[in-house]
């Protein structure tokens, strides 16, 4: 029912039309519909839902070396960039890809913070590639530092020196892990040149992973109390970039990312070393991707109107809940693996005890 107020204006519903004010007009808009999702549209708001998932993950992974020190457009132009390398797979359908289907070259290039660019940043270009073993190398030319590095410090000589640093890690989406496989670094004083090198990643690369490799640039001066070189990057500089994107070359077995994850927490707890293995706990694009199948492999009029995935967007809040429980379920894994370990060894039978005796069962 809509009613007139003491101002002449009109407010409530009238059949399909709602009557409201704003800024002194009255204005009448259409009453709220459900419209019922056709699977084209579920398929399309399910999979926003991924590429938004996926794009978190990436950021996450590569926080703890572009320290916050990012530009406002950031996560869209990495969310954009992600569903491009999605959208453009040319091996599977919408329901049916994630990125380890994409085209990954939408990914390279991608600048971190455009208020100094990486490629503005280097003269020069790094040279990627991957070499007969498998392993990620990076060939630098020879590098003069008043040459080949611009940065706003360039005249007020509070530079000491230069560090360059490349992070290598691998990420698998279907068994919702990512790994760091290594870090290089050149430190080069200002006004000084070192010669040509290729630096290798060694390391192992974990199965069924998609390479990530970030550059990145930093500006040192000394802190004469800690006696080091410290960053002074800031929000301003801070130049920072996907500079190679590999496809995954094998499968992983189901359950891998969660053995590996235990594995490297083990190594963890005995080194103190931070795990180098961290689980997706928060990505629900295969769960996504599951349903989409299983829609399509129901029969005829026994398919069921599913609620299509939004954009991820967990709080801080829920995202740390999430990664508590996961980490829960690897720590009582643990704990049960040890228990059946000690059962093993206090049970064990002595097979040479038995030797040459008759033994009834």
């Amino acid at each position: 029912m809509a009613v007139i107020d003491i101002k002449g204006g009109i407010h409530g519903t009238a059949g399909s039309v709602v009557y409201r004010s704003y800024g002194g007009m009255n204005i009448v808009q259409s009453r709220p519909r459900r419209f019922k999702q056709t699977e084209a549209s579920q398929e399309a708001a399910g999979e926003f839902g991924l590429i938004s998932q996926a794009s978190r993950v990436i950021r996450e992974a590569f926080r703890p070396f572009y320290h916050h020190f990012h530009d406002g457009g950031m996560v869209n132009r990495m969310t954009a960039a992600v569903s491009r390398s999605i959208r453009g797979s040319r091996s599977r359908e919408r329901g049916e890809r994630d990125l380890h289907d994409g085209e990954l070259s939408f990914l390279e290039g991608l600048e971190f913070n455009e208020n100094f660019k990486f490629s503005q940043a280097l003269q020069f270009k790094p040279q990627v590639k991957r070499n007969e073993k498998g392993q990620v190398s990076i060939s630098l030319p020879e590098i003069y530092s008043r040459r080949d590095f611009v940065t706003p410090f360039r005249d007020n000589g509070k530079v000491k020196s230069f560090r360059l640093s490349f992070v290598l890690a691998g990420f698998n989406f279907r068994e919702k892990f990512y790994e760091y496989i290594g870090e290089k670094s050149v430190s080069i004083h200002v006004g000084s040149v070192i010669a040509a090198r290729e630096l290798v990643f060694e390391d192992e690369i974990p199965k069924g992973c998609l390479l990530l490799v970030l550059g990145m640039l930093e500006c040192t001066d000394m802190n004469v109390y800690k006696n080091q070189l410290e960053s002074i990057n800031s929000r301003d500089f801070n130049p920072v970039s996907l500079i190679a994107a590999f496809q995954s070359e094998d499968e992983a077995e189901a359950g891998y990312g969660e053995s590996r994850a235990i594995l490297h927490h083990e190594e963890a707890t005995a080194t103190g070393i931070p795990t180098r293995t961290q689980l997706m706990a928060a990505y629900r694009g295969n769960d996504f991707l599951s349903r989409i199948r299983n829609q399509k492999e129901a029969p005829a009029g026994q398919q069921k109107t599913s609620k299509a995935d939004g954009s991820p967007g967990l709080s801080d809040q829920e995202r740390q809940q999430q990664l508590q429980e996961m980490g829960q379920v690897v720590r009582e894994k643990l704990r049960q693996m040890s228990e059946q370990s000690a059962i093993a060894a206090r049970e064990a039978i002595d097979l040479s005890k038995l030797m040459k005796k008759r033994v009834d069962f």
